[in-house]
């Protein structure tokens, strides 16, 4: 009989979960001095909105598709940890040019990586379905909303394409037609809203976001703060360790279950790729990359029993921990490439 650690009995508890939910609404209130006003404010039960509905996503997430081998809360657990902790520092609150009226009461990080758990939980649907049109056109609608606030996440249609034909098996010419069509139809509406006002200023704004950058510049890393940098590189390390441990384990789950992780990993050293190439948008893509790397953190502690892998749960926890205190308690240090 395999030995029980304690990085086992963490996730396999049905107490995981409520823990750190409460954990996580202690993160996302410590930054603030009035927690009474804070209480009373509208960004921050929007925050906690966002941030809860993602959550239930990925609960949906994982009880659909049996994501883990055993009875475990270990996706969404996380996932909410992880953000509480980085949250402070990828917090963006600047409106889409095409959205203005938003007027930074949300935040449009943490909205766009919850229209990414529901392309998910769709795109998940169609596994084997080539009839499964509704499904397609619902993801693709999710990608095209999130397109609107982030530009560069335009790659993720072609990508989702991919996915659904290379590990889904699910594409035909009328499931095709369904992903243009719904990731262009909130585009329909925003092109015809600018057609009745006579202003097409916020699309050549978002055309100039999505061409306007410079690969690999000095700039747009000093730009960044040390504790930016250490938020990526905990959830860098941890999300590549888990993606080599599931790769090279990947034989013990079902072909339906390993073609899911597969398209986690692709799209999560994808977005890694594009954060470490385009540091200027890390308060827009770090939350996109919590999303992609918890389901994989969570496969690697759940389905792990190994004494290293214990050590290596335990010593995940401490950083995370004083990632959270560094976020939250210490003023932003500047990251300099020069001694």
């Amino acid at each position: 009989m395999k030995k029980e650690r304690l990085q086992n009995s963490i996730s396999g508890s049905v107490f995981t979960l409520p823990v750190c939910s409460v954990i996580t609404i202690l993160l996302l209130l410590a930054p603030f001095a009035d927690v009474a006003g804070t209480l009373q404010s509208i960004p921050f039960w929007g925050q906690l909105s966002i941030v809860a509905l993602t959550t239930y996503v990925m609960i949906e997430l994982n009880n659909r598709n049996t994501l883990l081998r055993i009875r475990s809360r270990m996706v969404s657990s996380v996932w909410l940890v992880i953000i509480g902790a980085v949250a402070h520092v990828c917090h963006t609150t600047t409106p889409p040019s095409l959205l203005p009226f938003l007027n930074g009461s949300l935040d449009m990080a943490l909205l766009c990586t919850l229209f990414m758990a529901i392309s998910f939980s769709q795109l998940f649907r169609t596994y084997q379905h080539r009839d499964c049109v509704v499904c397609t056109f619902h993801y693709a609608l999710f990608l095209g909303i999130t397109s609107i606030f982030l530009p560069h996440s335009v790659v993720f249609l072609p990508m989702f394409l991919w996915h659904q034909t290379a590990f889904l098996r699910s594409t035909t010419l009328r499931t095709f037609c369904a992903s243009l069509i719904g990731f262009f139809f909130p585009w329909f509406f925003i092109v015809a809203w600018c057609m009745v006002t006579d202003n097409y200023q916020p699309i050549l704004t978002w055309y100039a976001d999505l061409t306007g950058y410079v690969l690999l510049a000095e700039s747009n890393y000093t730009s960044l703060s040390l504790q930016q940098i250490a938020s990526w590189s905990l959830v860098s390390l941890l999300g590549i360790v888990g993606s080599v441990h599931y790769l090279s384990t990947s034989y013990n789950d079902k072909i339906q279950v390993r073609m899911f992780f597969y398209i986690f990993v692709i799209q999560f050293f994808a977005i890694d790729a594009f954060v470490a190439l385009q540091p200027q948008h890390f308060n827009s893509w770090m939350p996109l990359l919590v999303l992609h790397s918890s389901p994989i953190i969570a496969h690697f502690f759940a389905l792990t029993r190994s004494w290293f892998t214990n050590f290596l749960f335990m010593l995940s926890m401490m950083a995370v921990v004083a990632l959270a205190y560094v976020n939250i308690f210490m003023e932003a240090v500047p990251f300099t490439l020069k001694p």
